[in-house]
């Protein structure tokens, strides 16, 4: 197929803003049409295309961050929200949450409910005034944005996005002021902020803590670090509980990059990353640990096979 010289330049351009393409002229968008219908472009959104192996490379948050970035641009009045908010903020969060929908905000009553690949949160027009701009488009402030996250995601997505914004500084009393302009029930924004803890390290630690609230067990105290008496060596663990009995039990959250990402490995091999694993719970234990227990991504997210292995470690239920 003939390739349009402007469309080219289009692909070019908007690949380098970390965006999607769009026709300005009704030529660019026949001819952007035109390469989706012979499968050479990706319609990725209405009127939004991009280079299959260029989508492929990226992953599910840059995606939705690339589509809002060009609804940005070509919606100079739209203001982002939600979720697609909390990812254009840099928030933590899980990946899985992104099902291909933009959200945006609307000051007009009873338009929350969505349309198509568009969600419609309602924020009133006396408190879309703190607006931020981030790559170009305009967002909600990090503290709405935190509250708005809380009050329409599932305790446990949420308790990252929490995580994270305090972590990266957003003012409690901020987003308890929010919640105070608002004519809505904010339990479930305060009641995230009564278990928010901006030492949690990422997303997966934030969420495995959200589980385990949620699952009624003991808190566990983060990133605390115990050392080994015959080597002086410290070790930081990802969750720890002492219970009444003097027993301290270990909980670490195993993702698959600790294994297999160099950044993480010091460029080790997978039995050399495994033999150190095997001094660092002897040293564990030589410091008091009675037991270590082991979750990855996917026992959290099934949270049976998590909540399994505290009750069968002794973790207790809060009283």
């Amino acid at each position: 197929m003939k390739h349009h010289k402007a469309v080219e330049t289009l692909l070019e351009v908007s690949q380098q803003e970390r965006r999607c393409a769009f026709g300005r002229t009704k030529a660019e968008r026949s001819a952007l049409e035109r390469r989706a219908s012979a499968q050479e472009l990706e319609r990725v959104f209405p009127g939004l295309f991009v280079k299959p192996d260029f989508w492929k490379s990226l992953n599910p948050a840059e995606k939705s961050a690339h589509i809002a970035r060009t609804l940005g641009l070509r919606h100079g009045h739209w203001v982002f929200a939600g979720l697609t908010a909390a990812n254009l903020h840099g928030f933590e969060h899980q990946w899985l949450l992104h099902d291909g929908t933009i959200t945006i905000a609307t000051h007009t009553q009873g338009s929350d409910t969505g349309n198509g690949r568009i969600r419609r949160l309602f924020i009133p027009k006396s408190q879309q005034t703190d607006i931020r701009h981030i790559d170009g488009v305009a967002v909600t402030s990090e503290a709405r944005t935190v509250v708005d996250c809380a009050l329409t995601l599932e305790f446990r997505y949420a308790l990252p996005i929490v995580d994270s914004a305090l972590r990266r500084g957003v003012a409690i009393n901020d987003i308890i002021g929010i919640c105070a302009s608002m004519q809505r029930d904010c339990t479930a924004a305060l009641r995230l902020l009564h278990y928010a803890d901006p030492t949690s390290e990422n997303g997966g630690e934030s969420l495995t803590r959200g589980t385990i609230l949620e699952g009624g067990y003991k808190i566990p105290e983060l990133q605390q670090t115990i050392i080994d008496p015959q080597t002086g060596m410290a070790y930081r663990v990802d969750f720890l509980w002492r219970l009444e009995d003097g027993r301290m039990i270990v909980g670490e959250y195993d993702g698959t990059r600790k294994y297999v990402d160099p950044e993480m490995t010091d460029n080790k091999g997978v039995r050399e990353v495994v033999a150190d694993e095997r001094i660092r719970e002897e040293g564990l234990k030589r410091g008091g640990v009675s037991a270590i227990v082991r979750f990855g991504f996917d026992e959290v997210m099934k949270r049976t096979p998590l909540l399994h292995k505290l009750r069968m470690a002794g973790i207790p239920l809060r009283s």
